[in-house]
């Protein structure tokens, strides 16, 4: 596993997050936008020094209100920019000179270009950045520092609400907004509205909670990440921490990207890179609201399962067989009960009701506390459990006994495992029931599918943590650098075009790639010597550097004599060009896909899939991060839907997956080298027999500057 070198922080954003004083600038009346402005802060309680600057003002809340911030009696940590876009640029550059060290700005900035074609924004930002001030915005809602009791809103927030050990940083004021005023008991140490990140990133957010000791998990809601290697390092470093990154990453699809960037002004970026980084880094990434609501509160909890198999309790047979539905679909696992957890279970259970898992314990409601209890420490006890799931619906009809409140709390202290409630159903659920159980420690997830979601962000999130620290520090390089590497790289930086199939593959074999015996030829006369040469049957193609060569008639396979490969040579000489390659033949196997891409957020990418023309009709591609690991390679073979031919479906010989795997890692290495000056690199298809894996074509397009 890689291990990045940790770097410091871009930015200090102490004096943004928090503040020893502040001063508000366009402070107001209590209607307007100023005005609550103060009054959040006043009425959380905020214990730092508080300046109104308004020159229609002298006094303003019994304080004395000043006509600019140079007539503060002392410099701010931050000022909040309570102001239209047109008096924005005036009172930036008043703090500047000031020395203040950190903004919000809360307006959007907008403007038409000037006569130099720079937007307000672009003018703000260049100032910002000069003077090393960190600002948050524009175009955001502010924040809300809990532990220092700052509401930075000026939109009306609740003094009593608590803080907590979540951090969530969004690029969306209304999920910041609908986060804030959750009902669930989730509470946050920071909440940060971070809007267009002028000066100030999601990463450099990041950076910050990560050091505070309070942070007990990390959520974003992201269109788009502005600074690529500091998102990278903040994601390493929550890694090395144990500390969750739960992300909700808007633009899977074209539309919804399109519209990342009508909102944001950044490209949303190509979204199976961003699941490539977050698979990296154990990234959580969900698709909805509600499922990142039940995986932070998950999180926020501590809960990590010790295995990645769960125990469920029901009371209901219909509800269990949908859990189970979904769960199979989430690739979350059901532990195998053991006869001592059976004959446990078998003492208690009611007759008619089976001694597995997932259970269902409900019968006639008799004595039905005491054999709940038992039922779920005999799960919880069981060595294949992980979490268990007490699976049952709060029902407000059942608030006058408090019945599965009550069984929780008599078995609680002697479980060994994280158990987690999961209502079916969220419209039905009794807040006081539900707020009883998280009292006492227990996340209640708040439906089946989101719930089980989370669940299964949980358990993958273990699972990563658990093959981190056994596998330690940055993976070994097995590629040593070419001796001609200087003038691979001078070749590629001189290429304006892609490189021809010879030399892309000639580039491939010094990264030990096995790539077919051929020859390239510019006759007849060459291609019958070469064919000699070789030995048949043979492959003739055209040289021209594409990899579409069949849909071209550039590929005739299976040429068995030098009169059958001099009429080939003619005819494609005749369509395509003198430049051809005689190839060997090499036996049927199933075929892959491997490659780079150059993200222009993440930089090179591996990429893996199934091979020929199923790479693009049917999609059947994985992305990785680099650097990567063999197991991270193989476990994305065996995760293609192609996967079953290479372990010899119907009778096929299984592929040698070790060479597949040795092949990735050698284009790894490639890309560790060469990278930098590659745009995309295709071996279609790589085959993959079980005596090898061998490059039958390959195309690199160099990057163009």
């Amino acid at each position: 596993m890689e291990s990045e070198t940790a770097i410091a922080p871009r930015q200090s954003l102490t004096p943004l997050l928090k503040p020893r004083s502040i001063a508000i600038v366009g402070i107001s009346d209590p209607e307007r936008f100023g005005g609550l402005l103060y009054q959040n802060v006043k009425g959380f309680g905020y214990s730092g020094k508080i300046f109104g600057v308004n020159p229609r003002y002298e006094t303003l809340y019994d304080r004395p209100c000043y006509p600019s911030l140079s007539h503060l009696p002392e410099t701010p940590d931050c000022v909040l920019l309570a102001l239209p876009n047109p008096a924005l640029e005036t009172a930036l550059e008043e703090a500047i000179a000031l020395g203040v060290p950190a903004a919000v700005i809360f307006a959007n900035a907008y403007s038409e270009p000037d006569e130099k074609g720079q937007t307000l924004a672009d003018r703000l930002e260049a100032r910002a950045r000069e003077a090393g001030m960190v600002v948050c915005g524009p175009n955001g809602m502010g924040f809300v520092s809990l532990a220092d009791r700052l509401p930075v809103t000026g939109y009306r927030a609740d003094p009593n609400t608590p803080a907590g050990g979540v951090t969530l940083i969004t690029h969306s004021g209304s999920v910041w907004d609908a986060f804030l005023q959750n009902d669930r008991g989730l509470h946050f140490n920071y909440i940060v509205s971070s809007g267009s990140e002028m000066v100030t990133s999601v990463a450099d957010y990041m950076q910050f909670a990560l050091a505070d000791p309070s942070t007990r998990v990390i959520g974003l809601f992201l269109e788009t990440v502005r600074d690529p290697e500091t998102f990278r390092c903040a994601l390493a470093e929550a890694r090395d921490r144990d500390i969750p990154v739960v992300v909700l990453k808007t633009g899977r699809s074209e539309r919804g990207a399109q519209l990342a960037r009508a909102h944001s002004g950044a490209l949303a970026g190509r979204d199976a890179a961003y699941d490539a980084l977050f698979e990296c880094y154990g990234v959580c990434r969900c698709t909805s609201i509600d499922e990142m609501m039940d995986a932070l509160e998950l999180f926020a909890a501590g809960v990590r399962p010790r295995t990645g198999h769960l125990a469920a309790l029901h009371d209901s047979g219909g509800q269990r067989a949908l859990l189970v539905d979904l769960a199979e679909s989430l690739g979350l696992e059901f532990a195998a009960i053991g006869p001592k957890t059976r004959q446990r279970l078998e003492a208690v259970l009611e007759p008619g009701l089976d001694a597995i898992n997932p259970l269902d314990a409900w019968g006639t409601g008799n004595g039905a506390e005491g054999i709940y209890e038992e039922c779920l420490r005999a799960l919880d006890a069981d060595p294949a459990t992980g979490l268990t799931l007490f699976a049952c619906d709060l029902y407000p009809s059942d608030d006058v006994d408090f019945f599965y409140p009550e069984v929780t709390r008599g078995i609680l202290a002697g479980l060994k495992n994280p158990l987690v409630w999961l209502v079916h159903l969220s419209a039905s659920t009794s807040r006081p029931q539900a707020e009883a159980l998280r009292a006492m420690g227990v996340p209640v997830l708040m439906g089946t599918e989101t719930g089980l979601r989370a669940v299964a962000h949980a358990v993958a999130y273990a699972g990563f943590q658990r093959r981190f620290r056994d596998e330690g520090p940055a993976p070994v390089r097995r590629v040593p650098p070419p001796a001609d590497l200087p003038g691979l790289r001078s070749e590629l930086q001189a290429m304006t075009g892609p490189l021809d199939e010879s030399a892309s593959k000639r580039c491939l074999r010094a990264y030990g790639i096995a790539t077919p015996r051929e020859v390239r030829v510019e006759s007849e006369a060459e291609a019958e010597k070469a064919g000699a040469e070789i030995g048949y049957p043979v492959v003739l193609k055209t040289a021209a550097g594409d990899l579409h060569k069949t849909e071209r008639g550039g590929v005739r396979l299976g040429i068995r004599d030098a009169q059958e490969l001099a009429a080939a040579y003619r005819d494609m000489a005749e369509r395509l060009g003198p430049a051809a390659l005689v190839q060997e033949e090499v036996s049927e196997a199933p075929d892959l896909f491997l490659g780079l891409v150059h993200d222009e957020q993440f930089g090179p990418l591996l990429s893996l899939g199934s091979g020929g023309i199923f790479v693009e009709v049917f999609d059947d591609v994985r992305l990785l991060a680099l650097p990567t690991t063999g197991d991270r390679v193989r476990e994305a073979l065996l995760g293609l839907r192609g996967a079953a031919l290479l372990e010899g479906a119907r009778g096929q010989a299984p592929a040698d997956l070790d060479a597949v795997v040795e092949a990735a890692l050698g284009l790894a290495a490639l890309a560790d080298d060469l990278g930098d000056l590659i745009a995309e690199l295709d071996i279609n298809p790589l085959r993959a027999s079980s005596a090898g894996a061998v490059a039958l074509d390959a195309l690199i397009v160099p990057r163009i500057r």
